[in-house]
């Protein structure tokens, strides 16, 4: 009998691992190499822990998460598997088919366990992750994610007492919509773009001295003399770069709409989503692990063409 199918959100987010050094330590390049051995070594540090060590309690949110399997690709390349459980959520339960009560059956410490899938991919030549990530009402969100990783990377360098550390971040890759709306704009002031540090080579940047840290500046363009609107062919052209790179980090434009309105549409804003069609589990009708991989990577696959 074929496992029955639904639709699953997903959205498409950056993932940058910066390195960062002890005031001690010496200066060094951004090396992705580097970077994923250090990330298939947190992955490792923290699939080795007991299930008692390697949870995270979110008190705020009365549910615990932790990384319940990951699978190493190679290359930058990996699958993860999360899982959560909220407690605190006591209620008596009923049967739906002929309506007989069942009672309170769970304990106050007692949680329902939700996956939550997150294909992570490293396309060559690119200095931050693409990352696939399932939305899941009851599950983790990708701030929850990267938050969890920060606190692996912490234990690991208190262990470990490596004078260098390492700290993940995410971006949303944004969607289309972000040029659709900038057509309806009627008057354009200013655009605002996020930047690498890397691309001003510049001796004041270099005051710094601190090479290993990805900064970002703001650079404001203002709009061309004697027109309304910025070119379309330049704004595409930002909008494909930061598609394509990791030195644009968000773009903003602000202005006025159709209605004469103030207007302000950001990248930051608009985050690419899609559905993907998922095979499920029979009784539980979770996400199928093997099936959501192998469908995020044709989702890659067909965003690369």
């Amino acid at each position: 009998m074929k496992a029955p199918n639904k639709n699953v959100p997903i959205y498409v987010y950056y993932v940058t691992i910066e390195k960062q050094k002890s005031s001690t330590a010496a200066s060094s390049k951004y090396d992705m190499g580097e970077i994923v051995n250090a990330f298939t070594k947190v992955l490792r540090f923290t699939i080795s822990q007991e299930l008692t060590e390697r949870k995270i309690d979110n008190t705020a949110a009365d549910k615990i998460i932790w990384l319940d399997d990951f699978k190493d690709l190679e290359n930058g390349n990996y699958n993860l598997i999360f899982k959560s459980a909220k407690y605190n959520h006591v209620r008596n339960e009923i049967d739906t088919v002929n309506m007989t009560p069942l009672g309170q059956r769970k304990r106050p410490q007692d949680g329902d366990e939700e996956k939550t899938h997150l294909c992570i991919r490293l396309a060559d030549g690119q200095m931050r992750f693409l990352a696939i990530h399932e939305s899941n009402h009851y599950g983790i969100s990708i701030k929850g994610i990267v938050d969890y990783l920060n606190s692996q990377f912490e234990k690991l360098n208190e262990q470990d007492e490596q004078e260098a550390f390492y700290r993940a971040s995410y971006e949303i890759v944004p969607s289309e919509e972000f040029l659709t709306r900038l057509k309806k704009a009627k008057t354009m002031h200013a655009m605002r773009l996020e930047v690498d540090r890397e691309v001003f080579k510049d001796d004041f940047w270099s005051l710094s001295g601190r090479n290993d840290i990805r900064e970002t500046v703001e650079v404001v363009l203002k709009r061309p003399k004697g027109t309304k609107i910025f070119p379309e062919n330049l704004i595409k052209a930002y909008y494909d770069n930061m598609q394509s790179d990791s030195r644009i980090k968000s773009i903003t434009v602000s202005g006025r709409g159709s209605a004469n309105d103030t207007m302000e549409i950001s990248t930051d804003l608009i985050k690419m989503k899609h559905c993907i069609s998922v095979e499920c589990e029979d009784v539980t009708f979770e996400v199928r692990s093997s099936d959501f991989f192998l469908k995020a990577q044709g989702f890659i696959d067909n965003m690369s063409r």
